[in-house]
C-alpha cells in the first residue's frame, strides 16, 4: 500500500514514501499528526547511541517517554498505540543508517516484514 503524504515536506516524508511497504498501514498519517512523538523518540535514541549503547529497545524508549510526560504538569501524555513502536524503530534505522543496528527488527509469526 502506498502511504498517504505527510503534512510536512522533509526528509521523513521522502523516507516513508520511498519505503512505504516497510511500515504498517496508516503510519504516515499517524506520523503527520504525531511529529512531536517522533522527535522525542529520535532524541532519546540519539542519547542512547551517544552514550555508547549499540543495541537497545524501542519499546523501552516509548515507555520512558510515557513515564516522563506523566510526571510533567502539562497534561500531554503520550498516547501511543504499541503497534507504532516497530515503525518508529524502522524509521530511525532508515533515517540514521549508520545506527541501523541500534534496534533489532524481528519477523513476527504470520508476518511478511520484520517488526
Amino acid at each position: 500500500m502506498i502511504q498517504p503524504g505527510l503534512p510536512f515536506g522533509d526528509a521523513l516524508q521522502a523516507i516513508v514514501r520511498e519505503h512505504g511497504d516497510t511500515f504498517r498501514d496508516g503510519f504516515a498519517g499517524w506520523l503527520g499528526l504525531n511529529r512531536h512523538v517522533w522527535l522525542a523518540f529520535e532524541r532519546e535514541a540519539d542519547k542512547v547511541w551517544n552514550r555508547g549503547r549499540r543495541h537497545y529497545s524501542a519499546r523501552t524508549l516509548v515507555e520512558y517517554l510515557r513515564h516522563e510526560t506523566a510526571l510533567t504538569d502539562n497534561g500531554a501524555d503520550y498516547k501511543i498505540n504499541g503497534n507504532v513502536v516497530p515503525d518508529l524503530a524502522r524509521l530511525y534505522r532508515l533515517a540514521h543508517p549508520e545506527r541501523a543496528e541500534l534496534f533489532e527488527l524481528r519477523v513476527m509469526p504470520g508476518s511478511e516484514r520484520a517488526a
